[in-house]
C-alpha cells in the first residue's frame, strides 16, 4: 500500500545532447528531482494522519522507517485500529511448539503491540479507537483490555468501536464519557448491570449481540439526549418499549432464541423518527406493536417467519417509501388487510419475496390502499410448496387499481416460471388505466448455475 509514496512527483524526461541548453536543463531537472522526490513528507501532519487513517495501526507504526520526517508521526495518530485477526507477525514456531500454538503466539504479540503503542503514544486527543479481539480468556487479559479502552476514553475520544468476547465486561466509563459521539459495541455481554448512562454528545449508537432489558433502555434514552441513530441487533430482549424524542433513524434486528423467556416490543414512541427498519428472524411474532411515528418518511419490514396480528402497518400510514420483504409478507398482508389504513403519502412501494401467481388477489386488494403511488417494485418469489395458483381475473373478481399516478412497475422474476405470464397479464389489466410502464427483469434460472439478468418492457 505504501508502494506509491515515492513516485508522486513528475519524472523529468531525458534531454538530447543535440540541444545547446543540455547542461542547464539537466541542472534544473536534477534540482527538480531533489525538491519533489518526497512531496508526501512535505504535507502537514493533519493530511498525513488522514492518509494513515486508512491503514491499521500496525501498518501506520511501520511507516516510521520511511524517513526522519515519519519517525514519530504515528505517536500523534488521531485514530487507532487494533484488530487481532488482521495483526501480522513473522516469527516461526520453536521445535517444541505445534501449529496449535500459533493463535496464542499471535495474541501475545498483539497484546504486547497494543500495550507498547499506547505507552509510547503522545498525550494528544483521540478521534477514533477500534478494538477487535475475541480470543483467549484470563484475568490478566481482561485487566489489559479494560485499561486499553479506558486509555482511549481519557483522551477526548469521539468514536468508539469495540468487539470483544462475551465474557468480557465493558468498563463503566464507556457509558459516562462526555466526548463520545459515535459508539459501536459488539458482544454477547449483558449490560443489565450498568448503573448510570451519561453520554451528552452521543448521536450514533450500534448495539450488536447484547442482552438488553427495559431498565437499560430507559437509562439509555435519558442519558443520551441528542441520540439520533440507533441500531439494535439482539437475540434476547427483555424490554417492551422504546421512547425517544430525539431519534431520527431506528434499525432493529431481532433473532430470538428458542426456549428463552423474554418480552416483546409493544410500543415504539419516536415522534421525530424519519426512517424505521425492522427485521425479524424469530420463529414467531404474534404480539401487537404500537408505533407512534408521525414524522416517518421511510420504512422497511422484513421477516421470513410467521407474523401474527401485529398492527404494524397501521403505524406506518404516514410514510412516503415503504418496503416489505421476506416470505412472511403474505401472512402479514392477510392479517393486516382488514384494518389496513390508506397510505396516501406513499409514492414508492417495494414488495419482495411475494408470489404473484398464488397471491394476486391479495396483492391487488393491498395495492388499492396506495392511491398516489408512482413507483412499484416487486420481487416475484415463485410458488412455494403447497401454494395454489390463482385463477383468471374474472374468477378472482379483482378490482382495477384506482391510482392514476403510477408511472413505473418493475418486476423481478425467475425466467422459467410457467405461471408468471398469467400473473403479468393480471398486472397489465389492473394497471391499464394508469398507463404505467411495466419492466420485467429476469434475474436467474432455477435450472442454471450462473445468474443472468435480462429485461423486457411492456407498454
Amino acid at each position: 500500500m505504501l508502494g506509491f509514496l515515492f513516485v508522486l512527483g513528475p519524472v523529468p524526461t531525458k534531454c538530447s545532447s543535440k540541444f545547446p541548453f543540455e547542461q542547464s536543463t539537466m541542472k534544473r531537472a536534477g534540482k527538480s528531482r531533489r525538491d519533489e522526490r518526497d512531496r508526501l513528507s512535505s504535507l502537514p501532519d493533519c493530511l498525513i494522519h488522514l492518509i494513515m487513517s486508512f491503514l491499521t495501526t500496525q501498518q501506520a507504526v511501520q511507516t516510521c522507517v520511511l524517513s526522519k520526517r515519519w519517525n514519530n508521526l504515528w505517536t500523534t495518530l488521531p485514530s487507532l485500529d487494533f484488530d487481532l485477526w488482521k495483526f501480522k507477525f513473522d516469527e516461526e514456531l520453536d521445535d517444541s511448539e505445534t501449529e496449535d500454538s500459533e493463535p496464542r503466539r499471535r495474541f501475545e504479540k498483539f497484546r504486547d503491540f497494543v500495550s507498547t503503542t499506547l505507552l509510547l503514544r503522545e498525550a494528544s486527543d483521540l478521534h477514533k479507537f477500534r478494538l477487535f479481539c475475541k480470543m483467549f480468556d484470563g484475568h490478566n487479559y481482561r485487566i489489559l483490555m479494560r485499561s486499553w479502552i479506558l486509555y482511549a476514553l481519557k483522551h477526548n475520544l469521539q468514536v468508539l468501536d469495540i468487539d470483544i468476547r462475551p465474557e468480557d465486561s465493558l468498563p463503566f466509563g464507556v457509558f459516562t464519557c462526555a466526548s463520545l459521539v459515535d459508539v459501536s459495541l459488539s458482544s454477547y455481554t449483558s449490560v443489565q448491570t450498568v448503573e448510570v448512562i451519561n453520554l451528552p454528545c452521543l448521536r450514533r449508537l450500534h448495539l450488536n449481540h447484547m442482552k438488553l432489558n427495559q431498565d437499560f433502555i430507559e437509562k439509555l434514552f435519558c442519558g443520551c439526549p441528542v441520540l439520533e441513530f440507533l441500531h439494535l441487533e439482539y437475540y434476547i430482549g427483555e424490554f417492551t418499549a422504546i421512547n425517544s424524542p430525539s431519534l431520527k433513524y431506528l434499525e432493529i434486528k431481532y433473532y430470538g432464541l428458542r426456549g428463552e423467556t423474554e418480552k416483546n416490543i409493544e410500543l415504539i414512541n419516536t415522534p421525530n423518527l424519519l426512517s424505521f427498519r425492522y427485521s425479524i428472524y424469530s420463529n414467531t411474532i404474534g404480539h401487537k406493536i404500537l408505533l407512534k411515528m408521525p414524522s416517518l418518511t421511510g420504512a422497511s419490514i422484513y421477516s421470513d417467519y410467521h407474523i401474527g396480528k401485529s398492527n404494524i402497518l397501521i403505524g406506518l400510514s404516514n410514510v412516503q417509501n415503504l418496503k416489505l420483504r421476506g416470505r412472511a409478507i403474505k401472512g402479514l398482508l392477510k392479517n393486516e388487510l382488514p384494518n389496513c389504513p390508506e397510505f396516501s403519502n406513499v409514492k414508492d412501494l417495494s414488495l419482495d419475496d411475494l408470489c404473484l401467481s398464488c397471491n394476486f388477489s391479495l396483492f391487488a386488494s393491498f395495492l388499492n390502499h396506495f392511491p398516489n403511488l408512482e413507483k412499484l417494485s416487486i420481487q416475484h418469489a415463485g410458488c412455494s410448496f403447497g401454494e395454489k395458483v390463482d385463477g383468471n381475473r374474472e374468477s378472482l373478481k379483482i378490482a382495477p387499481f384506482k391510482g392514476r399516478r403510477l408511472e413505473t412497475v418493475e418486476v423481478m422474476f425467475v425466467r422459467n416460471d410457467k405461471y408468471f405470464p398469467q400473473a403479468v397479464k393480471h398486472l397489465q389489466d389492473i394497471t391499464e388505466k394508469s398507463k404505467a410502464q411495466i419492466n420485467m427483469i429476469s434475474v436467474y434460472d432455477w435450472d442454471e448455475d450462473c445468474s443472468e439478468e435480462t429485461s423486457q418492457e411492456i407498454n
